[in-house]
């Protein structure tokens, strides 16, 4: 199913609340012990870029040792935008992670149950939803799918947004990547042209 966003306050830009959520996601996930790491993905310097550490500290639950790499559309917090909550990450871990349908729709309730602190209290009392609809293999290695959204930081409703997933096994560092790919549009927006702006830096199977 698909929700399409009508939101009523216009909002351009950020409210400050956001953003404290967001730095205090980011100090809480890149406490590292003095550890430093460089990012994967390759983007226009139009695109904002985020990098965090596993343990997450908003998904502690989500068992991984390496890295999430970021990147967000220019527009991506304007809610009045084509390119709202279009953005992309990779995980790049050290993971014997099995990529299917019930896992990865099972990681990305997690992940978005802690993003927009949700839990089972909330959802109940306010109807917020964090729930992967479908997520579908498509071929080797790569998915799509759906996942209903509360919008926590800006628009403050739900939302569904689609999903493209790419797995690959990077056996020079031997690492697992697991690309995601994000926006509420169709697949069939332009939107999703401006992924083929990101590369990878590392060198995968």
């Amino acid at each position: 199913m698909h929700i399409q966003i009508q939101d009523p306050y216009k909002m351009k830009t950020m409210p400050l609340k956001a953003i404290l959520i967001l730095l205090f996601i980011n100090v809480t996930s890149t406490m590292t012990f003095g550890q430093e790491e460089k990012g994967v993905l390759s983007s226009p310097p139009d695109w904002k870029s985020e990098l965090m550490f596993f343990p997450l500290g908003f998904a502690p639950s989500i068992d991984f040792n390496g890295i999430e790499d970021l990147r967000f559309r220019p527009n991506w917090s304007d809610s009045t935008s084509q390119e709202f909550w279009t953005y992309t990450f990779v995980w790049y871990i050290d993971s014997n992670f099995v990529c299917n349908e019930k896992n990865l729709a099972d990681i990305l309730n997690v992940y978005y149950d802690g993003l927009m602190g949700i839990d089972e209290k909330n959802k109940k009392a306010e109807k917020k939803v964090n729930k992967t609809t479908s997520i579908i293999q498509k071929n080797k290695g790569t998915f799509e799918g759906s996942i209903e959204v509360y919008d926590a930081f800006f628009t403050k409703r739900n939302m569904t947004l689609n999903v493209k997933i790419k797995e690959a096994y990077c056996s020079k560092n031997n690492k697992q990547l697991i690309e995601f790919e994000l926006s509420p549009k169709d697949y069939d927006h332009a939107v999703w042209d401006f992924f083929n702006e990101i590369e990878l830096t590392v060198n995968c199977d």
